[in-house]
């Protein structure tokens, strides 16, 4: 069965037109909180002579020892961006390259026409890159995504339609001063059913069935995924990827880890609660394991992960059972290099991206890992210095045997046993 996004699981860049405009300006270093030039870039000159490094950079990421590290997706809301230091570590989708001590990375569609400055309508596209636009089987339909209308499908296996995607957004972002670069809406299945382009006036060129389970389209996103990161890494020791992808259960453990491994950092804005969709915000048991499956083989591979918290209430109504569900999967899976956010949507119904929101368990003192996760009776535990992580991901209850005595963050005491509820978390402080 094709998958079909809910109306909620949009882009991260369709709703909010302004960050186009905060964005082009900010491929010309400029931040409009913040005064003075860009910082150079990293080992900034000329590209690397020799061939790229293939591994993860995962040394150039915020180092995540102990306790509750912050993303925040995108800050276009965000009027002063110093408030940003001490609060969060990366900014998926930043507006600056500044401050400095915060991972600010620079935001772009993987397959569409993006904020290489201002985005060029359909026309512009017809009259100057028509064999760039992708179409549906029916040849006369443009394989539009979410909804948009400007953002134009481009063809990812042209090394042109490449060259000028890497040139317009990757090299002037990296020459600003970026940390890295994000590129939204990675998947595996032709979802929004491209079929091929024109490579001249009525002269067809077919690229794939349109169907959602393409092999053809499916070796280009890997390929596209491998050369780019290739291409960064050759721009200079220090320049990092990060994409947007999600476990997608249509496809197979092989395609998804190898797109997940073909990258510095994984933004999973599915994350475990299936992008915060009504009625169904926490994952099955079987999806479950399937994310903590790729987390593990992206940590394995050296890439960093973020973890994405989308809850379908308006923010300040998320509950504190879903923010537990977030941050005790987050404190169970973490590593030195993971990271996690909250949030939840508009009253208009839109992500409430682009700002800054805090919660309570963020500030809770787990300390550091002081071990690996295990499982216990089908819910999984993990011990840190300063508490305990449980996760129950099953659809059962679950009583886990505690060796020491704990209070929850409302005050209640724990010593014997303490007992989870069907696909829940509890985070746990030592007393």
């Amino acid at each position: 069965m094709a998958m079909v996004r809910a109306a909620n699981e949009a882009c991260m860049n369709a709703a909010p037109k302004v960050v186009f405009a905060a964005l082009a300006l900010a491929l010309a270093g400029c931040g409009r909180t913040i005064a003075g030039p860009p910082p150079a870039p990293r080992d900034a000159g000329t590209r690397l002579s020799q061939g790229p490094a293939t591994a993860p950079r995962r040394n150039q990421f915020p180092p995540t020892p102990s306790g509750i590290h912050l993303n925040l997706v995108f800050n276009y809301l965000v009027k002063y961006l110093r408030r940003e230091i001490g609060l969060v570590d990366v900014v998926w989708g930043s507006q600056s390259p500044l401050p400095r001590g915060i991972d600010n990375q620079f935001y772009t569609p993987f397959e569409r026409d993006g904020p290489y400055g201002a985005p060029h309508n359909l026309k512009w596209w017809k009259a100057h890159h028509p064999d760039w636009i992708e179409y549906r089987c029916d040849r006369k339909t443009v394989a539009f995504e979410f909804g948009e209308r400007l953002a134009v499908p481009i063809d990812i296996a042209d090394p042109a339609a490449l060259a000028y995607q890497r040139s317009a957004a990757v090299d002037p972002a990296l020459n600003a001063g970026y940390r890295a670069i994000d590129f939204d809406n990675l998947e595996l299945g032709n979802y929004w059913h491209r079929c091929g382009h024109f490579s001249a006036p009525h002269r067809w060129a077919s690229q794939y069935t349109g169907q959602y389970q393409d092999p053809a389209y499916t070796a280009d996103v890997l390929a596209w995924a491998k050369s780019t990161f290739a291409f960064i890494h050759n721009y200079s020791r220090t320049a990092t990827m990060a994409i947007n992808f999600s476990y997608d259960a249509n496809f197979g453990e092989s395609a998804n880890r190898a797109l997940a491994t073909s990258t510095d950092e994984v933004l999973d804005e599915g994350g475990f609660t299936n992008y915060g969709t009504k009625h169904h915000n926490v994952t099955t048991p079987r999806q479950w394991r399937q994310i903590v499956g790729m987390i593990r083989t992206i940590q394995a591979s050296g890439g960093c992960y973020m973890e994405n918290g989308e809850e379908p209430a308006l923010s300040k109504d998320i509950s504190q059972e879903e923010r537990l569900w977030v941050v005790a999967n987050y404190l169970l899976i973490r590593d030195d290099c993971t990271y996690v956010w909250i949030s939840g949507f508009t009253a208009s119904g839109g992500q409430d991206y682009g700002r800054i929101l805090i919660y309570p368990e963020y500030g809770l003192t787990v300390g550091a890992p002081s071990g690996a996760a295990r499982e216990t009776g089908g819910a999984w535990q993990r011990e840190y210095t300063g508490g305990l992580a449980l996760v129950n991901p099953s659809y059962r209850r679950v009583t886990i045997p505690l060796k020491r005595t704990y209070v929850d963050e409302n005050g209640r005491r724990y010593r014997r046993s303490i007992t989870l509820t069907a696909t829940s978390g509890q985070i746990l402080l030592l007393k």
